[in-house]
């Protein structure tokens, strides 16, 4: 039966899908091109589960692996209000109903600083704070995340998609891993994880070594400032003017300013929206967290993930000139 690893963004996908899947022995790792061929035209009233399998090249009770994160869905629309994430899981059903799923999450303060860089890697303009609540900034028909969707701070309560993944393919189905425990444990972690999976790896060609450094609060400002120059690639962007060429440019001068370490490192979600705000960021997850650890046994308490509440009644919200001003 497939194995089908479906995210979330920010744990690491990218690194299983170039540094350790195209080492398995078997099953066979069906490369992210074929998925990406599969839902380039992807089109959820058109959808036919033999095609899907045709164009990815595994068949229906086949072996195989198939990893691409946008499958739980896309990080900067937090799955169109889990419209995408629910449509996308009742196709997978359909097209592998013995599927086996695999999910890793990730500490929400720390997925939401990375998920921010990742939204400046990708040409964003905005604050960390315009980015996490778009509503407070937006009017009109802009927003509403039916109409115009923008990033949700909501993505991250896991439970949601376990427990809809658990109910389609069945809870013995569904394989739930904290990226903590991969990021601390290195090959250890992935000799239990390729057990639980029934993987043969080829171990000598496998390195964990990490080949993307996270942005400083600094240099997300560098990069900022530096995307006013190109109109790509995020939805939610300024641009003063639209240089050819400068996109690829500039991305390989911040990551190579980046690799020196002069930046220092990945900041804490105070630095990006202040401890108000951050504390009510906590908070948010904290009775999601405490529910997914108790019916999973998930030992989320150890590695970051909130399970107190600070006890802040609300967030700060921008004053009008900044909402006018919307950034």
């Amino acid at each position: 039966m497939p194995i089908i690893h479906i995210g979330y963004p920010k744990t690491a996908s990218t690194w299983f899908q170039k540094a350790f899947y195209p080492h398995l022995k078997s099953p066979r790792y069906i490369g992210r091109d074929a998925i990406k061929a599969a839902l380039a035209d992807w089109n959820a009233l058109d959808f036919d589960p033999a095609e899907f399998r045709k164009t990815l090249g595994l068949g229906k009770n086949e072996a195989g692996l198939i990893s691409e994160e946008g499958l739980c869905g896309y990080l900067h629309n937090g799955g169109v209000g889990g419209m995408v994430s629910m449509v996308l899981a009742e196709q997978l059903k359909a097209a592998y109903p013995d599927a086996r799923i695999v999910l890793f999450i990730r500490s929400q303060p720390s997925i939401l600083v990375a998920a921010y860089a990742q939204y400046v890697r990708s040409g964003g303009t905005r604050s960390a704070r315009r980015y996490f609540f778009p509503k407070d900034y937006l009017i009109g028909p802009n927003a509403s995340t039916y109409k115009q969707p923008r990033f949700d701070v909501d993505f991250f309560h896991y439970s949601r998609l376990i427990d809809l993944y658990e109910g389609l393919f069945g809870k013995d189905k569904v394989h739930v891993f904290l990226f903590e425990q991969f990021a601390k444990g290195g090959v250890d972690f992935l000799r239990d994880y390729a057990e639980r999976l029934g993987l043969d790896v080829d171990w000598d060609a496998v390195s964990v070594e990490r080949k993307l450094k996270s942005y400083s609060f600094s240099l997300m400002q560098v990069a900022r400032a530096s995307n006013l120059l190109t109109a790509r690639s995020v939805l939610d962007k300024s641009s003063v003017v639209h240089v050819p060429g400068w996109y690829d440019a500039r991305r390989q001068i911040l990551e190579t300013v980046n690799r020196t370490g002069l930046f220092g490192g990945s900041p804490a979600l105070e630095a990006l929206v202040g401890k108000p705000t951050a504390d009510w960021l906590r908070d948010h997850y904290v009775d999601d967290n405490r529910a997914l650890a108790k019916s999973h046994g998930l030992p989320l308490a150890e590695h970051g993930y909130p399970m107190e509440k600070t006890g802040v009644a609300d967030r700060l919200r921008p004053g009008r000139w900044r909402s006018i001003l919307r950034f």
